[in-house]
């Protein structure tokens, strides 16, 4: 009982590691995602309906400026999804239309019309939509509880894709605190995924919905590095108790965050996890049977 204890109170301690981690080291890049200085600090349409902002991420798609913004036009439940982790999406109970073939095929936002965060609210962890507040046409998108999606031509066949998201207005201090050290990580993992599957399809053209396996690996491997670092956590005495978990535990952040999500990083992090537990058992075992 003694051991349960102390591991919860260790894991809470490198709960508050790897939020001192974001706030110091990560939160800066992890906001500025693809965006450059002069983007990050330049004045964007909508900014005046939040007191401050929350992040600007931006990135290239080669592809002209007209073909972008007609893609930029299909976001939503009821149209092309977020391009992003759909399965995630669909787990929380954000459902889409069906994704088989995608195509530019719905007309350009209105100010007044609604992004759908999905076609089936009363399923959804938590409702959100995103009604659209204005709309400047191949130039800019800005919508509630959300932010502004700015196009920005580079040449004729390069846009930059740059989205700045608002911060939410400013709640109990709980709300706060999960807004800060948990729901920005979180964000950004999503507006990531958003803006490479956005790219992705833009650079592709219309056609079947892409192949999510690496993506599903990628988030099977940071799901389960955590729980093997958690039961690593539990069956570790002495210093070992919090030092392995803490290396452990700032690489998973960082594999998390700051490396492209691609499987490689967080299936070897796992198998590493998962081969110290079994060393250590291993030696336990063998120790046992040499007393």
């Amino acid at each position: 009982m003694r051991n349960v204890f102390v591991s919860a109170f260790v894991a809470v301690m490198l709960v508050v590691l790897q939020a001192a981690l974001y706030s110091l080291v990560l939160r800066p890049p992890t906001s500025t995602w693809g965006a450059s200085p002069e983007e990050a600090a330049a004045p964007m349409p909508g900014d005046a309906l939040s007191a401050e902002y929350q992040s600007t991420r931006a990135i290239t798609i080669n592809a002209p400026l007209g073909e972008t913004w007609i893609w930029l036009n299909q976001l939503g439940a009821d149209r092309n999804g977020f391009f992003s982790y759909t399965f995630i999406e669909q787990f929380l109970g954000y459902e889409t239309r069906p994704q088989i073939i995608l195509r530019p095929e719905f007309p350009e936002f209105q100010a007044g019309d609604v992004i759908r965060g999905s076609i089936a609210p009363a399923k959804s962890l938590i409702i959100y939509e995103f009604p659209v507040l204005e709309v400047s046409h191949e130039a800019h998108l800005v919508v509630e509880n959300w932010g502004a999606f700015q196009l920005t031509p580079i040449s004729d066949t390069q846009t930059r894709l740059i989205i700045r998201t608002h911060r939410p207005a400013p709640s109990y201090w709980l709300r706060d605190v999960f807004e800060y050290y948990l729901a920005e990580g979180l964000h950004f993992v999503m507006e990531r995924a958003t803006l490479r599957g956005f790219k992705a399809r833009v650079e592709a053209g219309e056609g079947p919905k892409f192949d999510d396996t690496n993506d599903k690996l990628w988030f099977y491997g940071i799901i389960g590095a955590a729980l093997a670092i958690a039961a690593l956590l539990l069956g570790l005495r002495g210093v070992r108790k919090v030092v392995l978990p803490a290396f452990l535990s700032t690489v998973w952040t960082f594999i998390l965050l700051c490396l492209n999500p691609i499987p490689l990083y967080s299936l070897s992090l796992f198998l590493v996890t998962i081969g110290i537990i079994w060393h250590k058992m291993f030696f336990r075992e063998s120790s046992k049977r040499h007393k």
